[in-house]
Protein backbone atom coordinates (compact mmCIF):
# COMPACT_ATOMS: atom_id res chain seq x y z
CA UNK A 1 0.00 0.00 0.00
CA UNK A 2 1.19 3.37 -0.71
CA UNK A 3 1.42 5.08 2.60
CA UNK A 4 0.89 8.91 3.48
CA UNK A 5 4.05 11.19 3.77
CA UNK A 6 4.69 12.35 6.77
CA UNK A 7 6.28 15.80 6.92
CA UNK A 8 9.31 16.17 9.54
CA UNK A 9 9.28 19.69 9.84
CA UNK A 10 6.62 21.27 12.62
CA UNK A 11 6.26 24.79 13.86
CA UNK A 12 3.53 25.54 16.71
CA UNK A 13 1.98 29.15 17.56
CA UNK A 14 1.84 29.88 20.63
CA UNK A 15 0.28 27.78 23.63
CA UNK A 16 0.10 24.66 21.59
CA UNK A 17 -2.65 25.53 19.21
CA UNK A 18 -2.45 24.51 15.37
CA UNK A 19 0.70 25.00 13.23
CA UNK A 20 -0.41 24.29 9.28
CA UNK A 21 2.37 22.50 7.41
CA UNK A 22 2.80 22.29 3.49
CA UNK A 23 0.84 19.15 1.71
CA UNK A 24 2.58 16.23 1.91
CA UNK A 25 4.27 14.87 -0.98
CA UNK A 26 1.32 12.54 -1.46
CA UNK A 27 -0.71 15.70 -2.03
CA UNK A 28 -2.10 15.46 1.25
CA UNK A 29 -2.72 18.62 3.53
CA UNK A 30 -1.57 18.50 6.67
CA UNK A 31 -1.85 20.41 10.13
CA UNK A 32 -0.15 19.66 13.62
CA UNK A 33 -1.46 20.25 16.83
CA UNK A 34 0.87 19.93 20.37
CA UNK A 35 -1.16 18.83 23.70
CA UNK A 36 -3.05 21.95 25.17
CA UNK A 37 -3.15 19.65 28.44
CA UNK A 38 -0.94 16.95 30.08
CA UNK A 39 -0.38 15.45 33.23
CA UNK A 40 -0.40 11.79 34.85
CA UNK A 41 -1.54 10.31 37.89
CA UNK A 42 -0.51 7.65 40.19
CA UNK A 43 -2.12 4.65 42.44
CA UNK A 44 0.82 5.48 44.13
CA UNK A 45 0.28 9.00 45.50
CA UNK A 46 -3.80 9.33 44.67
CA UNK A 47 -4.30 12.52 45.81
CA UNK A 48 -1.10 14.31 44.52
CA UNK A 49 -0.96 16.05 40.86
CA UNK A 50 1.82 16.04 38.64
CA UNK A 51 0.45 18.67 36.19
CA UNK A 52 3.72 20.36 36.60
CA UNK A 53 6.02 17.02 36.11
CA UNK A 54 8.53 17.17 33.43
CA UNK A 55 7.96 13.73 32.53
CA UNK A 56 4.67 11.57 31.87
CA UNK A 57 4.59 7.83 33.29
CA UNK A 58 2.74 4.65 32.05
CA UNK A 59 2.76 1.81 34.60
CA UNK A 60 0.75 -1.59 35.47
CA UNK A 61 2.18 -1.29 39.34
CA UNK A 62 1.86 0.89 40.64
CA UNK A 63 -1.05 1.86 38.01
CA UNK A 64 0.22 5.07 36.45
CA UNK A 65 -1.38 6.55 33.17
CA UNK A 66 -0.81 9.73 31.30
CA UNK A 67 -4.00 12.04 30.19
CA UNK A 68 -3.30 14.59 27.28
CA UNK A 69 -5.44 16.95 25.58
CA UNK A 70 -5.94 18.07 22.06
CA UNK A 71 -8.09 21.28 20.60
CA UNK A 72 -8.38 20.43 16.72
CA UNK A 73 -9.69 23.58 15.05
CA UNK A 74 -9.37 25.22 11.57
CA UNK A 75 -9.94 21.52 9.62
CA UNK A 76 -11.91 22.32 6.73
CA UNK A 77 -11.73 18.39 4.56
CA UNK A 78 -12.38 14.87 5.89
CA UNK A 79 -9.27 13.49 7.92
CA UNK A 80 -7.95 10.60 6.22
CA UNK A 81 -5.60 10.16 8.98
CA UNK A 82 -4.62 11.14 13.14
CA UNK A 83 -1.22 10.18 14.24
CA UNK A 84 0.13 10.55 18.13
CA UNK A 85 3.25 11.42 18.09
CA UNK A 86 5.25 11.76 21.60
CA UNK A 87 8.76 11.73 23.31
CA UNK A 88 10.15 8.86 24.76
CA UNK A 89 12.65 9.34 27.44
CA UNK A 90 14.13 5.52 28.03
CA UNK A 91 13.42 2.23 26.12
CA UNK A 92 10.15 0.75 27.11
CA UNK A 93 7.45 -2.31 25.95
CA UNK A 94 4.80 0.45 24.68
CA UNK A 95 1.25 1.76 25.86
CA UNK A 96 -2.52 1.54 24.63
CA UNK A 97 -3.97 5.06 23.70
CA UNK A 98 -7.98 5.09 24.91
CA UNK A 99 -9.94 7.99 24.30
CA UNK A 100 -11.75 9.62 27.97
CA UNK A 101 -13.44 11.95 29.37
CA UNK A 102 -12.30 15.94 29.43
CA UNK A 103 -13.69 16.31 33.04
CA UNK A 104 -10.19 17.00 34.08
CA UNK A 105 -7.74 20.21 34.25
CA UNK A 106 -3.87 19.63 34.29
CA UNK A 107 -3.06 21.47 37.69
CA UNK A 108 -5.50 19.45 39.36
CA UNK A 109 -5.95 15.81 37.86
CA UNK A 110 -5.14 13.10 40.65
CA UNK A 111 -5.44 9.22 40.61
CA UNK A 112 -8.65 9.30 42.59
CA UNK A 113 -10.62 12.39 40.26
CA UNK A 114 -9.12 11.21 36.92
CA UNK A 115 -11.92 10.19 34.65
CA UNK A 116 -12.25 6.06 33.46
CA UNK A 117 -10.04 5.04 30.58
CA UNK A 118 -12.48 4.21 27.04
CA UNK A 119 -11.99 2.63 24.27
CA UNK A 120 -8.95 1.72 22.65
CA UNK A 121 -7.82 3.49 19.39
CA UNK A 122 -4.10 3.01 18.91
CA UNK A 123 -1.19 1.81 20.57
CA UNK A 124 2.56 2.25 20.28
CA UNK A 125 5.16 -0.85 20.25
CA UNK A 126 8.49 -1.39 21.74
CA UNK A 127 9.90 2.16 22.96
CA UNK A 128 13.35 3.84 22.46
CA UNK A 129 14.45 7.23 23.20
CA UNK A 130 13.16 8.68 20.50
CA UNK A 131 9.83 10.07 19.20
CA UNK A 132 7.16 7.39 18.73
CA UNK A 133 3.55 7.51 16.99
CA UNK A 134 0.57 5.70 17.42
CA UNK A 135 -2.50 6.07 14.81
CA UNK A 136 -5.21 7.48 16.52
CA UNK A 137 -7.12 8.00 13.49
CA UNK A 138 -10.43 5.97 14.93
CA UNK A 139 -10.03 8.46 18.19
CA UNK A 140 -10.59 11.79 15.93
CA UNK A 141 -13.65 12.87 13.90
CA UNK A 142 -12.44 16.41 13.07
CA UNK A 143 -12.58 19.92 14.75
CA UNK A 144 -12.90 20.04 18.35
CA UNK A 145 -11.32 19.34 21.65
CA UNK A 146 -9.79 15.42 21.86
CA UNK A 147 -9.27 13.45 25.38
CA UNK A 148 -6.43 10.53 25.52
CA UNK A 149 -5.17 8.63 28.16
CA UNK A 150 -1.88 5.96 27.67
CA UNK A 151 -2.30 2.68 29.75
CA UNK A 152 -0.78 -0.37 29.58
CA UNK A 153 3.00 -1.13 29.94
CA UNK A 154 6.07 0.74 31.70
CA UNK A 155 6.89 4.28 29.76
CA UNK A 156 8.50 7.27 30.72
CA UNK A 157 7.80 10.32 28.10
CA UNK A 158 7.70 13.95 27.61
CA UNK A 159 5.57 16.22 29.31
CA UNK A 160 5.41 19.56 27.63
CA UNK A 161 6.65 21.16 30.40
CA UNK A 162 9.65 19.03 29.26
CA UNK A 163 10.31 21.14 26.66
CA UNK A 164 9.24 18.56 23.50
CA UNK A 165 5.07 18.77 23.57
CA UNK A 166 3.19 15.70 22.43
CA UNK A 167 1.33 16.77 19.20
CA UNK A 168 -1.47 15.25 16.77
CA UNK A 169 -0.39 15.39 13.65
CA UNK A 170 -4.20 15.51 11.20
CA UNK A 171 -3.55 14.86 7.75
CA UNK A 172 -7.20 15.80 6.00
CA UNK A 173 -8.00 14.46 2.31
CA UNK A 174 -7.19 16.52 -0.85
CA UNK A 175 -10.30 18.49 -2.15
CA UNK A 176 -11.77 16.20 -4.74
CA UNK A 177 -10.98 16.67 -8.30
CA UNK A 178 -12.87 16.23 -12.07
CA UNK A 179 -11.27 14.16 -14.53
CA UNK A 180 -13.53 13.91 -18.03
CA UNK A 181 -11.95 11.22 -19.82
CA UNK A 182 -12.59 10.80 -23.57
CA UNK A 183 -10.91 9.57 -26.99
CA UNK A 184 -11.69 8.92 -30.62
CA UNK A 185 -13.03 12.57 -31.05
CA UNK A 186 -13.48 14.93 -33.92
CA UNK A 187 -14.11 14.61 -37.67
CA UNK A 188 -15.08 17.16 -39.99
CA UNK A 189 -17.46 14.28 -41.70
CA UNK A 190 -19.58 13.99 -38.29
CA UNK A 191 -20.91 15.57 -35.69
CA UNK A 192 -20.25 13.32 -32.19
CA UNK A 193 -17.89 15.44 -31.07
CA UNK A 194 -20.04 18.71 -31.29
CA UNK A 195 -22.47 16.74 -29.15
CA UNK A 196 -19.74 15.38 -26.66
CA UNK A 197 -18.07 19.27 -26.40
CA UNK A 198 -21.60 20.18 -25.31
CA UNK A 199 -21.72 17.77 -22.35
CA UNK A 200 -17.93 18.75 -21.65
CA UNK A 201 -19.34 22.29 -21.38
CA UNK A 202 -21.08 21.75 -18.68
CA UNK A 203 -18.52 19.36 -16.15
CA UNK A 204 -15.81 21.59 -14.77
CA UNK A 205 -12.66 19.70 -14.54
CA UNK A 206 -9.36 18.34 -16.14
CA UNK A 207 -9.91 17.31 -19.56
CA UNK A 208 -8.18 13.82 -20.36
CA UNK A 209 -8.12 13.61 -24.17
CA UNK A 210 -7.15 9.55 -25.10
CA UNK A 211 -5.75 9.94 -28.04
CA UNK A 212 -7.34 9.96 -32.00
CA UNK A 213 -8.20 13.30 -31.01
CA UNK A 214 -8.97 14.62 -34.84
CA UNK A 215 -9.41 12.10 -37.67
CA UNK A 216 -8.18 11.07 -40.57
CA UNK A 217 -4.58 11.43 -40.05
CA UNK A 218 -4.23 14.39 -37.36
CA UNK A 219 -2.76 17.22 -39.55
CA UNK A 220 -2.21 20.69 -38.71
CA UNK A 221 -5.43 21.88 -40.74
CA UNK A 222 -7.76 18.70 -39.34
CA UNK A 223 -6.52 19.87 -35.85
CA UNK A 224 -7.75 23.83 -36.94
CA UNK A 225 -10.94 22.88 -38.47
CA UNK A 226 -12.27 19.61 -37.39
CA UNK A 227 -11.13 19.66 -33.45
CA UNK A 228 -10.71 23.18 -32.90
CA UNK A 229 -14.35 24.22 -33.37
CA UNK A 230 -15.64 21.75 -30.51
CA UNK A 231 -13.32 20.12 -28.15
CA UNK A 232 -10.81 22.98 -28.77
CA UNK A 233 -12.54 25.03 -26.25
CA UNK A 234 -11.34 23.07 -23.47
CA UNK A 235 -7.61 23.04 -24.53
CA UNK A 236 -6.52 25.34 -21.65
CA UNK A 237 -7.45 22.38 -19.07
CA UNK A 238 -6.94 19.46 -21.30
CA UNK A 239 -4.17 16.78 -20.39
CA UNK A 240 -3.93 14.91 -23.84
CA UNK A 241 -2.46 11.71 -25.08
CA UNK A 242 -1.49 10.61 -28.65
CA UNK A 243 -3.22 7.75 -30.79
CA UNK A 244 -1.97 5.96 -33.51
CA UNK A 245 -3.96 8.26 -36.31
CA UNK A 246 -1.99 11.48 -35.11
CA UNK A 247 1.41 9.27 -36.53
CA UNK A 248 -0.12 9.12 -39.72
CA UNK A 249 1.29 12.80 -40.51
CA UNK A 250 5.25 11.96 -40.06
CA UNK A 251 5.95 11.90 -36.43
CA UNK A 252 2.70 13.08 -35.09
CA UNK A 253 3.52 16.71 -36.22
CA UNK A 254 0.34 17.96 -35.93
CA UNK A 255 -0.32 16.94 -32.45
CA UNK A 256 2.81 17.92 -31.24
CA UNK A 257 2.45 21.27 -32.97
CA UNK A 258 -1.18 21.79 -31.87
CA UNK A 259 -0.19 20.94 -27.99
CA UNK A 260 2.99 22.47 -28.04
CA UNK A 261 4.83 21.49 -24.51
CA UNK A 262 1.55 20.74 -22.90
CA UNK A 263 1.63 17.16 -24.73
CA UNK A 264 5.72 16.86 -23.95
CA UNK A 265 8.51 15.68 -25.91
CA UNK A 266 7.41 15.04 -29.19
CA UNK A 267 10.61 12.46 -29.23
CA UNK A 268 8.38 10.60 -26.39
CA UNK A 269 5.05 12.07 -25.79
CA UNK A 270 4.53 10.49 -22.00
CA UNK A 271 4.48 12.97 -19.08
CA UNK A 272 3.21 13.11 -15.62
CA UNK A 273 1.28 16.02 -13.55
CA UNK A 274 -0.69 15.57 -10.19
CA UNK A 275 -4.42 16.11 -9.75
CA UNK A 276 -5.86 16.72 -6.31
CA UNK A 277 -4.63 13.36 -4.02
CA UNK A 278 -3.71 11.36 -7.15
CA UNK A 279 -0.58 11.18 -9.71
CA UNK A 280 -1.21 10.94 -13.05
CA UNK A 281 0.89 9.57 -15.75
CA UNK A 282 0.10 9.97 -20.02
CA UNK A 283 1.89 7.72 -21.87
CA UNK A 284 2.16 6.75 -25.38
CA UNK A 285 1.38 3.35 -26.69
CA UNK A 286 2.45 3.85 -30.03
CA UNK A 287 5.34 1.87 -29.29
CA UNK A 288 7.02 1.63 -32.44
CA UNK A 289 7.23 5.55 -32.80
CA UNK A 290 9.10 5.78 -29.40
CA UNK A 291 11.46 2.53 -29.25
CA UNK A 292 9.45 0.12 -27.73
CA UNK A 293 7.32 -0.23 -24.69
CA UNK A 294 8.94 -3.37 -23.45
CA UNK A 295 10.36 -3.94 -20.19
CA UNK A 296 13.62 -1.79 -20.34
CA UNK A 297 12.58 0.65 -23.15
CA UNK A 298 13.09 4.19 -22.36
CA UNK A 299 9.21 4.45 -21.53
CA UNK A 300 8.88 1.41 -19.43
CA UNK A 301 12.46 2.50 -17.36
CA UNK A 302 10.61 6.60 -16.95
CA UNK A 303 7.67 5.43 -15.88
CA UNK A 304 8.96 3.09 -12.72
CA UNK A 305 11.25 5.75 -11.85
CA UNK A 306 8.45 8.28 -12.00
CA UNK A 307 6.21 5.60 -10.13
CA UNK A 308 9.12 5.39 -7.23
CA UNK A 309 9.23 8.90 -6.40
CA UNK A 310 5.87 9.57 -6.52
CA UNK A 311 4.22 8.26 -2.85
CA UNK A 312 0.56 8.93 -3.65
CA UNK A 313 -1.74 6.62 -2.49
CA UNK A 314 -3.79 6.92 -5.84
CA UNK A 315 -2.24 6.87 -8.99
CA UNK A 316 -4.02 6.30 -12.13
CA UNK A 317 -2.68 6.21 -15.99
CA UNK A 318 -4.15 6.70 -19.73
CA UNK A 319 -2.74 5.94 -23.19
CA UNK A 320 -4.69 5.04 -26.50
CA UNK A 321 -4.31 2.00 -27.14
CA UNK A 322 -6.18 -0.63 -24.20
CA UNK A 323 -4.91 -3.27 -22.90
CA UNK A 324 -7.78 -5.35 -22.78
CA UNK A 325 -10.55 -5.13 -24.87
CA UNK A 326 -13.28 -7.03 -26.83
CA UNK A 327 -15.04 -6.46 -30.39
CA UNK A 328 -13.85 -5.06 -33.11
CA UNK A 329 -11.10 -3.64 -31.26
CA UNK A 330 -8.99 -5.98 -28.76
CA UNK A 331 -6.66 -6.02 -26.23
CA UNK A 332 -2.81 -4.54 -27.14
CA UNK A 333 -0.13 -6.66 -25.50
CA UNK A 334 2.52 -4.72 -26.80
CA UNK A 335 1.69 -2.30 -23.37
CA UNK A 336 1.68 -4.92 -21.07
CA UNK A 337 4.91 -3.99 -19.67
CA UNK A 338 3.57 -0.40 -18.70
CA UNK A 339 0.91 -2.05 -17.12
CA UNK A 340 2.67 -4.78 -15.38
CA UNK A 341 4.96 -1.29 -13.97
CA UNK A 342 2.03 0.09 -12.62
CA UNK A 343 0.58 -3.15 -11.29
CA UNK A 344 3.86 -3.55 -9.73
CA UNK A 345 3.41 0.14 -8.09
CA UNK A 346 -0.25 -0.24 -6.45
CA UNK A 347 -1.55 1.73 -9.10
CA UNK A 348 -5.51 2.24 -9.44
CA UNK A 349 -6.49 3.00 -12.66
CA UNK A 350 -6.28 2.43 -16.57
CA UNK A 351 -8.18 4.96 -19.40
CA UNK A 352 -7.24 4.16 -22.76
CA UNK A 353 -10.26 4.52 -26.02
CA UNK A 354 -8.90 3.21 -29.81
CA UNK A 355 -11.96 0.92 -29.42
CA UNK A 356 -14.95 3.08 -30.06
CA UNK A 357 -16.99 2.17 -27.50
CA UNK A 358 -17.70 2.08 -23.74
CA UNK A 359 -15.97 -0.96 -21.55
CA UNK A 360 -15.36 -1.00 -18.06
CA UNK A 361 -13.49 -3.85 -16.61
CA UNK A 362 -13.04 -5.22 -13.20
CA UNK A 363 -9.55 -4.39 -11.25
CA UNK A 364 -7.11 -7.13 -13.28
CA UNK A 365 -3.65 -8.48 -13.07
CA UNK A 366 -1.46 -8.13 -15.89
CA UNK A 367 -2.57 -11.30 -17.13
CA UNK A 368 -6.11 -10.27 -17.07
CA UNK A 369 -7.82 -12.51 -14.25
CA UNK A 370 -9.70 -10.65 -11.80
CA UNK A 371 -7.94 -9.38 -8.60
CA UNK A 372 -9.86 -7.59 -6.50
CA UNK A 373 -6.77 -7.30 -4.05
CA UNK A 374 -4.03 -5.19 -6.23
CA UNK A 375 -5.85 -5.26 -9.66
CA UNK A 376 -5.86 -2.09 -11.66
CA UNK A 377 -9.80 -1.12 -13.15
CA UNK A 378 -9.60 -0.15 -16.93
CA UNK A 379 -12.39 2.39 -18.83
CA UNK A 380 -12.38 2.08 -22.58
CA UNK A 381 -13.84 4.99 -23.68
CA UNK A 382 -13.47 5.97 -27.02
CA UNK A 383 -16.90 7.56 -27.54
CA UNK A 384 -15.67 11.04 -27.48
CA UNK A 385 -17.65 10.95 -31.57
CA UNK A 386 -15.78 9.80 -34.22
CA UNK A 387 -18.23 6.23 -34.60
CA UNK A 388 -19.21 2.73 -33.32
CA UNK A 389 -16.97 -0.48 -32.58
CA UNK A 390 -19.03 -3.42 -31.79
CA UNK A 391 -18.41 -4.35 -28.17
CA UNK A 392 -19.31 -8.50 -28.35
CA UNK A 393 -18.78 -11.25 -27.44
CA UNK A 394 -18.35 -10.78 -23.64
CA UNK A 395 -15.35 -11.65 -21.95
CA UNK A 396 -14.64 -12.85 -18.18
CA UNK A 397 -13.80 -9.21 -16.27
CA UNK A 398 -15.79 -7.32 -18.32
CA UNK A 399 -18.03 -5.65 -16.43
CA UNK A 400 -20.41 -3.19 -18.73
CA UNK A 401 -20.24 -2.82 -22.12
CA UNK A 402 -21.87 -0.15 -24.21
CA UNK A 403 -21.67 0.41 -28.37
CA UNK A 404 -24.27 2.89 -29.59
CA UNK A 405 -23.58 6.04 -26.77
CA UNK A 406 -21.22 8.62 -27.25
CA UNK A 407 -20.27 10.62 -24.10
CA UNK A 408 -17.75 10.86 -21.52
CA UNK A 409 -16.37 9.01 -18.56
CA UNK A 410 -16.72 11.30 -15.50
CA UNK A 411 -14.16 10.50 -12.60
CA UNK A 412 -14.34 11.90 -9.39
CA UNK A 413 -11.07 12.00 -7.62
CA UNK A 414 -10.74 12.00 -3.79
CA UNK A 415 -8.15 11.51 -1.37
CA UNK A 416 -8.11 7.81 -0.75
CA UNK A 417 -10.89 6.64 -3.37
CA UNK A 418 -12.74 7.82 -6.54
CA UNK A 419 -15.82 7.62 -7.97
CA UNK A 420 -17.13 7.06 -12.03
CA UNK A 421 -19.90 7.92 -14.07
CA UNK A 422 -20.65 7.79 -18.15
CA UNK A 423 -22.03 10.66 -18.87
CA UNK A 424 -24.33 10.16 -22.23
CA UNK A 425 -24.65 13.03 -24.65
CA UNK A 426 -28.41 14.41 -24.67
CA UNK A 427 -31.17 12.12 -26.08
CA UNK A 428 -28.89 8.74 -24.66
CA UNK A 429 -29.66 7.06 -21.81
CA UNK A 430 -27.30 4.77 -20.84
CA UNK A 431 -24.92 5.61 -17.63
CA UNK A 432 -23.10 3.66 -15.99
CA UNK A 433 -21.06 4.76 -12.01
CA UNK A 434 -20.07 3.07 -8.96
CA UNK A 435 -17.13 3.99 -6.32
CA UNK A 436 -14.00 2.36 -5.33
CA UNK A 437 -11.36 2.68 -2.57
CA UNK A 438 -7.81 3.15 -3.62
CA UNK A 439 -5.14 0.40 -2.95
Amino acid sequence: MRRFAILALLAFVAGGSQALSAPSRAGTPQATFGATADAYVSSAARRKNFGRARSLRVSPRPVMRTYLRFQVHGLAAPIARATLRIHSKTSGRGFQVRMTGGSWAERRLTFRSAPRPGRVVGSAGRLRRNWVTADVTRGVSGNGTFNFVLTGRRATLTSREGGRRPQLIIETEAAAETLIAAGDIASCSSTGDEQTATLVDTIPGTVAALGDLVYEDGTAQEFAQCYQPSWGRFKARTKPATGNHEYQTGNANGYFGYWGAAAGSPTQGWYSYDLGAWHVLVLNSNCSFVGGCQAGSAQEAWLRADLASHQNRCTLAYWHHPRFSTGFVTGTSSVGALFQALYDANADLVLASHAHNYQRWAPLNPAGAVDRARGMREFVVGTGGRDFHSVVPPAAGQEAANADTFGVLRLTLKGTSYDWQFMPVAGRTFTDSGSQACH
